[in-house]
């Protein structure tokens, strides 16, 4: 499926054997009970403090963030220099999720919130998406539907037809390869069965329903696509 065996893209390692390694903590942790799955899943607002997979997020986005702005900066390798500015708004989108999951660094550093942010956050932090959905579930929707339909119909669709992605077009930069397609599976399987279920449930209904899983699969989906960028363009021609 396009490149994904090409020596030009990443290794298989990181695409095909390290996205599951959430989920199989997770299936390795289930049986234990919620106190053993809390240990991945647990948000900031948990007494006991955020989970695995909360500090996996931003430590997936840190890779590609720095992938976004070196392709940026060299821009000119690309077949259009227009890609590098996609990819730079790309680079930029990760610096917010890594910012806001981490209220911008007060998880880490606890310092308490200044008053406007009080006053209009409805958990009182140093965020903006939870003061409207416009900032948080409305761009997460369409972050979302991208990995849907980048990471997994169109692969599927080249996949059919026999095709790959053309390096020499700008689609063929600013579509993922298939190296996204782990990534994007497992966070479907994720959506889907919140789609169905719904929050709650206990056991594995329960876990599969936890939204900070989610937001790691997006993460390194993200991580991942901008990674593959700068691997294939510093790959010799």
């Amino acid at each position: 499926m396009d490149s994904v065996t090409s020596r030009e893209d990443l290794p298989a390692w990181l695409w095909l054997w390290f996205p599951p390694l959430m989920l199989v903590l997770l299936v390795v942790a289930a049986p234990f009970g919620p106190e053993a799955t809390g240990l991945i899943t647990r948000s900031d607002h948990d007494p006991l403090g955020s989970g695995l997979a909360e500090h996996a997020t931003v430590l997936v986005l840190l890779p590609g963030i720095a992938a976004g702005f070196a392709v940026f900066r060299h821009r000119h390798r690309l077949p259009d220099a227009r890609i590098g500015w996609w990819v730079l708004m790309w680079a930029f989108a990760c610096i917010y999720f890594a910012g806001e999951e981490t209220s911008w660094g007060q998880h880490y550093f606890g310092w308490q919130s200044p008053d406007l942010f009080q006053s209009i956050n409805r958990q009182q932090e140093t965020n903006i998406h939870n003061i409207s959905s416009w900032f948080d579930r409305k761009p997460r929707a369409l972050v979302e539907l991208w990995i849907m339909v980048s990471g997994l119909a169109l692969p599927a669709w080249r996949w059919l037809r026999g095709s790959r992605l053309d390096p020499a077009r700008a689609s063929g930069w600013i579509l993922p390869t298939g190296i996204v397609v782990p990534s994007a599976a497992i966070f479907l399987l994720f959506r889907v069965h919140d789609w169905v279920t719904g929050a709650g449930g206990t056991g594995i209904a329960r876990w599969l329903s936890e939204s900070e899983v989610r937001e790691y699969y997006i993460a390194l989906f993200l991580g991942l696509y901008l990674l593959s960028i700068w691997k294939r363009m510093r790959s010799p021609a």
